[in-house]
């Protein structure tokens, strides 16, 4: 009874994980992201529930100090803030957006904007995870964390 009791927690987690997916605003950015990176022929990205843990965390933080900017007072840049919660990666992009009231609305700020832009239509971004907050005066705080997947060691066993 144990060892079943463990293969459906471990599947339960598994595909908890594997299977994540966002509801409300975050899925709305996430569909507009994708059906752009269809109209380049880029590959849509896939939400990385663990990516969209720190990108959540990030909003909070803008949030709660009222404050826009892609460092974190308590974790450094974005890839600093990966590294320190174990989440692998080769290559990062973060993009964030303060007063945008609706992922339509983001997502166009970050189109017109060329850095902005080159992140979400970057074909070596293969997963993303994004995070949503609202302040008590309604001013959303918005972040994207773009990843670009390590490549497995060819030496590794």
């Amino acid at each position: 009874m144990g060892k079943l009791l463990a293969m459906i927690l471990f599947t339960v987690i598994f595909l908890s994980a594997s299977a994540y997916e966002y509801r409300g605003p975050e899925s709305e950015l996430i569909a507009l992201i994708n059906s752009e990176r269809e109209a380049k022929n880029v590959p849509p990205i896939v939400v990385n529930w663990e990516v969209s843990r720190l990108a959540r965390y990030k909003s909070e933080e803008m949030k709660t100090h009222q404050m826009f900017t892609h460092e974190s007072l308590l974790y450094g840049d974005p890839a600093e803030l990966l590294m320190r919660f174990n989440v692998p990666f080769a290559k990062i992009g973060a993009n964030i957006a303060m007063g945008q009231e609706t992922p339509q609305e983001v997502f166009d700020s970050w189109l017109s904007s060329p850095g902005h832009m080159a992140n979400i239509i970057n074909p070596d971004f293969t997963s993303a995870g994004v995070g949503f907050s609202c302040d008590d005066n309604g001013i959303p705080y918005w972040t994207l964390i773009l990843v670009a997947e390590p490549t497995p060691d060819p030496i590794a066993h």
